[in-house]
């Protein structure tokens, strides 16, 4: 082992992965024992407990009130029940408090989904639904059917007629809660809409005039953002403001999709840590429509594409990894200034072409194919997003990034454009007048929620008590020792009956254990980015008894797998992780896959001394580490286990300031233009 290597273990703690469910300062909520609002400990926490107990006491008491109103309601055939629900919307009209209305619309949305499903909702499941009509966020366990929590709060809000958005990760789960619910809102006399990337205005106009509309986050932020555009006349309107008149009436029209104000009334966020905390170090950024560059204006492209591959780090640059940025050594601005730079119409300053330099050294040092993005038959440059592992055809990394990543892969080269309009998720969505939201693991980030969006976490309890296994995690010297690893587990896995899901980090390690597993003989199938219209169909048969399903984080999130004849049995869906993520709730999330419900399941994770996330000790203990490993020897490898934990927390830290800092940053710019007298949002 190196010297290197034996200095970063000797300064870690003990215990390699404390409790993870909670950070030290947030609380620790009791759960409410036998059926909610049975228990005396309700009526007292309802009045003299913290906000979050508080607010899970109040719903448990509403309970058995919602229970009434369901039986009554269950008597009644479809289109009186129907009837009935239109008579609640009358009397929910008018700027009436609908809290007096919680049990009647609850115990009615209850009766719609026995009809329909014909299952009753659990009673934590109405609990949850209760805390987030009052403007809470609530962690339930993985498998609790959050799906269902969200249809009482988003039927009631919706009686006014003022539109409920209900929003969620990815397309996917967005039509796929969207086709299962759409019967329960229709039995009320409720219509839904569902947004989709590429769909035309006037489509997304309908979808926004339905009483419930589906969508991810950065659909209702982009909508948001363009239609700020059209009524200040922006490039992204179909047509200026005030431009068309509708025949005879003299009527001017209105081009925005979303509705008028107020546009933003109530939101219930699904997998909400992944879109107020992972998605919150991205802006949602609307750019000036794009083309081809000419020839003059892609040579400083190549040119730094050129000069970069003379290149060596620590010599020519260094990479701070805080601050995700290169910096050139004297040696490398020595390089950079006799490189005969490009001249001509299109050159450009030295401190500019530094930048386009230091674009370079990113693309070919931090952004990886297969990784970061991949690129198309069509000869485009997709970005993949590393938290959900899906493309994003439209969207372009900023300042440059896009063009060096086109340019290190041999593509052609667009043109660089101007931001037309940005919000960040945190400002756009303390836009709404009532906010909600739920998700399996909220109580790590419960401070910073509370500090950022003005919401209480409150933990329902579990319907059936969780018995997934989680069996130790194992740390294996190389990457190639661990993926053998992973396939003999497998190999036994599949013998027993089991169904496997691998979760991988990216593209290019999904598909190298692909390659091991059918070198070894044993069937699979790979969902990826490249797989994506796939999806439905091979999440459907990964529950299948011998089914193995490598993954990347496509089958993280929201991801319902159904356990096959016999699975259950066996010993239910065994998770593997291939690498621990930035962020232990992302690890949760993945391992969640497996006993959900109540029913039987493990995980584990399997690392190695090569992997990504030890970056996060930094690059030089990363090299140490990998080359510790490489040398390999027969020693207790899981001894480093302290510094996965370590990193993660590192990296934990990192996108924590990177959040409050792109906060402050849009919340400055918002002022500088305000005091300007422009639209806060739009360029």
């Amino acid at each position: 082992m190196s010297a290197a290597a034996d200095d970063i273990l000797e300064l870690l703690p003990a215990d390699p992965y404390a409790d993870r469910s909670l950070p030290t300062a947030a609380p620790k909520i009791a759960n409410v024992p036998g059926r909610l609002g049975s228990d005396p400990y309700c009526r007292t926490m309802a009045a003299l407990g913290p906000p979050w107990t508080r607010r899970l006491s109040k719903a448990a008491l509403l309970i058995p009130k919602i229970r009434d109103f369901e039986a009554r309601f269950l008597t009644l055939n479809g289109e009186d029940m129907k009837t009935a629900s239109m008579a609640l919307r009358g009397r929910c009209r008018g700027g009436v408090d609908l809290d007096r209305y919680i049990p009647e619309a609850f115990g009615l949305a209850c009766a719609a989904i026995r009809r329909v499903h014909g299952y009753q909702p659990f009673d934590v499941q109405l609990a949850a639904g209760v805390v987030m009509h009052f403007g809470g966020l609530v962690e339930l366990a993985t498998g609790e059917g959050k799906t269902l929590c969200a249809i009482a709060p988003a039927y009631l809000n919706a009686l006014p007629g003022k539109g409920v958005h209900v929003t969620t990760v990815n397309d996917y789960l967005a039509k796929r809660d969207a086709e299962e619910m759409g019967p329960v809102y229709s039995l009320l006399g409720m219509s839904i809409g569902c947004l989709q990337q590429k769909m035309e205005d006037q489509a997304r106009q309908q979808a926004y005039q339905c009483d419930i509309t589906y969508g991810t986050g950065s659909e209702f932020g982009f909508d948001f953002l363009r239609d700020r555009m059209k009524l200040r006349g922006g490039q992204a309107s179909a047509s200026p403001f005030w431009a068309a008149w509708t025949g005879g009436g003299g009527k001017r029209q209105d081009p925005r999709v979303q509705r008028a104000e107020p546009s933003l009334n109530y939101a219930i966020v699904d997998e909400a840590d992944s879109i107020f905390i992972d998605e919150g170090r991205t802006p949602l950024v609307i750019a000036n429509p794009t083309r081809p560059a000419t020839e003059e204006e892609q040579v400083v492209y190549w040119w730094a594409d050129k000069v970069v591959k003379e290149m060596k780090r620590d010599t020519h640059f260094t990479i701070n990894l805080k601050k995700e940025k290169p910096e050139l050594t004297d040696e490398g601005r020595h390089l950079v200034r006799y490189s005969n730079p490009p001249s001509g119409k299109h050159a450009h300053a030295m401190d500019k072409l530094i930048q386009h330099i230091e674009k370079a050294i990113m693309a070919y040092f931090r952004f990886h194919r297969d990784e970061h993005y991949i690129v198309t038959d069509e000869k485009k440059v997709v970005i993949v997003d590393e938290r959900t592992g899906r493309p994003m055809p439209d969207r372009h990394w900023q300042e440059g990034q896009h063009q060096a990543v086109e340019a290190k892969e041999k593509v052609p080269i667009t043109l660089q454009s101007d931001h037309a309009a940005q919000v960040t998720y945190m400002n756009f969505y303390r836009l709404y007048k009532k906010l909600g939201g739920m998700s399996g693991t909220l109580l790590p980030n419960f401070w910073e929620l509370r500090k950022v969006y003005r919401r209480w976490t409150t933990k329902i309890p579990t319907n059936r008590p969780v018995i997934r296994r989680q069996y130790p995690d194992e740390v294996y010297p190389t990457e190639q020792t661990k993926f053998e690893a992973v396939v003999r587990q497998v190999q036994e896995m599949v013998a027993a009956g089991r169904a496997v899901l691998i979760g991988t980090r990216t593209v290019d390690k999904s598909e190298k254990l692909s390659q091991m597993l059918a070198a070894a003989g044993v069937e699979h199938r790979v969902l990826n980015a490249r797989q994506d219209k796939q999806e439905n169909e091979i999440v459907a048969q990964a529950g299948q008894p011998g089914r193995v399903t490598v993954a990347t984080n496509m089958a993280g999130r929201g991801t319902d797998i159904k356990l096959g004849p016999g699975v259950a049995t066996a010993g239910g869906l065994h998770v593997i992780g291939t690498e621990r993520h930035d962020a232990a709730r992302v690890d949760r999330q993945l391992a969640g896959r497996a006993g959900r419900q109540g029913d039987p399941g493990s995980a584990q994770f399997f690392l190695s001394l090569e992997d990504q996330l030890l970056e996060g000790l930094g690059l030089k203990r990363k090299d140490a580490l990998a080359a510790a490993g490489k040398r390999g020897g027969n020693r207790n490898w899981n001894q480093y286990l302290p510094l996965f934990r370590q990193a993660q927390k590192r990296m934990e830290k990192k996108h924590r300031r990177q959040r409050v800092d792109l906060m402050n940053y849009d919340k400055h710019r918002q002022e500088q233009l305000s005091d300007l007298g422009a639209d806060p949002y739009v360029d």
